[in-house]
């Protein structure tokens, strides 16, 4: 069996966010693969308890792709001040030639796929473009570790999560796949009463706010529990229509915004000044100007700069949902030579960004690694990949074991397998969720 098999019968997908399936991603031919351990958000420290205690299991995975791909270069992406985990991967390789370490500065986002690759190569991805582009396989260290144990035959059934916020004790967990997100809540104990606070799956840059009833998803980095006061929560609370409003009143096209993008650092063309005037037209064509959002990687920065508190990244993604709506492809496809001149000199640090947004309370460098007890019910997503919704192959009633499949591919279509990540009955199957009651 090829390891594009073992990899796509295992159930894995992408744990940088995206959630693609990881077995078409690596059904390629590059010279380099990388493995991706920056990890920028603030709080967050999965990817840190990662390759510090995972740092064999890192390079075997990368290996396994490397050989598969046909990769002559190997390159593990890790922040320099993360000190156990360049110690960790730095025993593990012990002079090996063909893969090293690239160590990065402590700025956001420096975990960006495209970032990441044009600061340790000076590989540029082209606009709307993937590393596949630039001969290049870019994973998440966690992705690398589930890599290397489905080729020993366990398939994913658990997630690594950060845990912080309002709570007595933030710790880096791991927990099974589809664990309702009050229990991790309430296993960490909250310091204010439950119905005051706002919860993000996430983190504080790019995360979402998601109520009690949600669960844990392969592509859950963090769960941060904040205060409804807290200014993130209230900056993505602001609904559209608000945000419009402001724009139109408020924007003063100072650039700001477009000065920290960090695509436009790569030398993309798009420019999030000019995206909050067209807010105030409402044009039937949408210009470059507009379809720019196909480029926009949602990563946050322009509100970060904006002295207004306005929102490009928010009109970006509502633009592109209209765009997609009416079945508007991506034109934009200039593949820059050179980043920006000022690429260098505009990175923001995260510290910055902690403490501009008062995160410097929950900030926690030594949460400690503990895994949890199988929680009574969990409830698996079928859309938590990119691509088609994944088929249940069980039915209510049923009784199935940890580990066993429960939901597959559609019959050529991308989307991903799924995994009973405990053991006990089926209690619900929909068109979106399995559910399995313990026991």
């Amino acid at each position: 069996m090829s390891l594009v098999d073992i990899v796509r019968d295992a159930g894995i997908i992408g744990c940088g966010g995206a959630g693609f399936p990881t077995h078409v991603k690596i059904d390629a031919k590059v010279d380099l693969v990388l493995a991706n351990g920056a990890e920028c958000e603030p709080l967050l420290a999965s990817d840190q308890r990662v390759m510090e205690h995972y740092a064999d299991e890192i390079l075997e995975g990368l290996l396994l792709i490397m050989s598969h791909t046909s990769a002559s270069r190997g390159l593990i992406g890790v922040k320099k001040h993360y000190h156990g985990a360049v110690e960790a991967l730095t025993e593990q390789l012990n002079g090996r030639g063909n893969v090293q370490l690239g160590l990065m500065g402590n700025t956001y986002p420096a975990g960006d796929e495209h970032i990441l690759l044009a600061d340790l190569t000076g590989r540029i991805v082209p606009e709307g473009g993937i590393p596949l582009q630039v001969g290049a396989v870019v994973s998440n260290v966690l992705t690398m570790v589930q890599v290397a144990r489905a080729a020993r035959g366990r398939v994913v059934t658990d997630r690594i999560v950060t845990l912080a916020g309002e709570i007595e004790h933030p710790q880096v967990i791991i927990a099974p796949i589809g664990t309702p997100v009050l229990d991790l809540l309430l296993r960490c104990q909250p310091r204010i009463p439950v119905e005051d606070i706002a919860i993000i799956d996430g983190g504080p840059m790019m995360g979402r706010i998601v109520g009690t009833g949600a669960s844990v998803n392969k592509t859950t980095s963090g769960i941060l529990f904040l205060p409804r006061d807290h200014p993130v929560v209230q900056q993505k609370q602001i609904t559209m229509e608000a945000m419009i409003r402001r724009s139109v009143a408020a924007c003063c096209q100072c650039r700001y915004c477009t000065d920290a993008c960090s695509r436009y650092m790569q030398g993309h063309h798009i420019e999030p000044h000019r995206v909050m005037r067209t807010l105030a037209y409402k044009l039937e064509q949408p210009t470059s100007v507009m379809t720019a959002a196909f480029l926009c990687s949602q990563c946050g920065l322009c509100e970060f700069a904006c002295p207004m508190y306005l929102s490009p990244r928010r009109a970006y993604a509502e633009i592109l949902e209209r765009l997609r709506a009416a079945g508007v492809k991506n034109p934009h496809h200039h593949a820059p030579r050179q980043l920006h001149e000022f690429n260098k000199y505009r990175k923001i640090g995260k510290d910055r960004i902690t403490r501009r947004y008062q995160l410097k309370p929950y900030e926690d460098h030594d949460l400690p690694l503990t895994r949890m007890e199988d929680p009574p019910r969990v409830a698996i997503s079928l859309t938590q990949q990119s691509g088609a919704p994944s088929e249940p192959v069980v039915r209510r009633g049923d009784h199935v074991s940890k580990g066993q499949l429960i939901a597959r591919i559609p019959a050529g279509k991308l989307g991903a397998n799924h995994h009973a990540s405990i053991s006990g009955q089926v209690v619900e199957v929909s068109s979106d969720r399995i559910v399995i009651m313990g026991g």
